[in-house]
C-alpha cells in the first residue's frame, strides 16, 4: 500500500523539483547566495520535516509523500516571491522567473567567442582579440593590452591546468566590447585556480615568479575569479 501511494504522489514532485533546481543552480551561478541558502535549507529539510510532523497524525506514513509535494510548492513560491520583490510584478517570462538582468549578455556584433585546446592556439587568438577590438573602434593601446592579457592568462591555464589531468580540457574565451568596456572572460574545466590568490602570494615571494599574472593585474581595471559549478571563470576588464 505504501508503494502504491508513493507511485501516485511522488511523480507530482518532479515538475516542481525541476523548476526549483533550475532556479537554485542559476542563483548559485549568478551569486545570489541569499536565495541559494534559503532554498537549500527549505528544500528537503525544513519543509519535508515540518509538513511530515504536521500531517503524520492524520495521514500516517503517507504524510512523507505529501510533504514532498508541499515542499516543492513552498520552494516554488519562494522563487516567485523573490522574483516579485525584484521585478515588482509576478513573473511573466522565464527571464522574470530567473530575475535575469535586463542588460545581461551582449549581441553577436559586440562579442567574439573562441575555444582553445593547445598552447599553439594562444598566440593566434591573441591576434584575433586585438583585431576584434580594433574593428570595434577600441584604441590601439587597449586593443594590445586586451590581446596581451588574453595570451598571458590563457597560456597560464593551458600550461598549468591541462598538465594536471589526463583527460582533455578546453578554455572557452569570450571577448565583449560594450559601453566602451573591453571584457575578457576565460572559462575552463581544470582544477580550481584563483590567480588573485597566486598574485598575492607572488607579491611577498620571489619577484621573478608569476610575472605574467602580476602584469595582468597591473594593466587590468578589474579582475574577478569565480568557481561556478566546478568551472573556473576569470573575468578581466581592460
Amino acid at each position: 500500500q505504501m508503494t502504491v501511494w508513493g507511485l501516485r504522489i511522488l511523480p507530482l514532485c518532479m515538475p516542481l523539483s525541476v523548476l526549483c533546481m533550475h532556479a537554485t543552480c542559476y542563483a548559485q551561478a549568478s551569486g545570489k547566495q541569499g536565495l541559494v541558502h534559503t532554498l537549500s535549507l527549505l528544500d528537503g529539510v525544513v519543509c519535508v520535516a515540518g509538513f511530515t510532523v504536521l500531517l503524520i497524525a492524520k495521514l500516517g506514513i503517507r504524510s512523507v509523500y505529501v510533504a514532498n509535494v508541499l515542499n516543492g510548492l513552498v520552494c516554488l513560491l519562494v522563487v516567485i516571491g523573490y522574483s516579485f520583490l525584484k521585478r515588482r510584478h509576478l513573473p511573466r517570462t522565464m527571464d522574470d522567473y530567473m530575475v535575469i538582468p535586463d542588460d545581461f549578455g551582449a549581441p553577436e556584433s559586440e562579442r567574439m567567442d573562441l575555444s582553445l585546446h593547445s598552447m599553439e592556439e594562444v598566440v593566434s587568438v591573441s591576434r584575433e582579440v586585438q583585431e576584434f577590438c580594433r574593428s570595434r573602434g577600441v584604441d590601439e593601446r587597449r586593443a594590445y593590452l586586451a590581446g596581451l592579457a588574453m595570451e598571458e592568462m590563457a597560456g597560464n591555464i593551458i600550461d598549468h591546468g591541462f598538465t594536471k589531468s589526463t583527460r582533455s580540457h578546453t578554455v572557452d574565451v569570450r571577448v565583449v566590447h560594450k559601453d566602451n568596456n573591453v571584457i575578457l572572460r576565460l572559462r575552463d574545466d581544470c582544477v580550481p585556480f584563483d590567480p588573485g590568490e597566486r598574485q598575492k602570494i607572488a607579491e611577498s615571494d620571489d619577484p621573478t615568479k608569476n610575472i605574467g599574472i602580476r602584469m595582468v593585474f597591473k594593466i587590468a581595471r578589474d579582475v574577478q575569479y569565480q568557481n561556478i559549478l566546478g568551472l573556473n571563470v576569470l573575468t578581466i576588464r581592460i
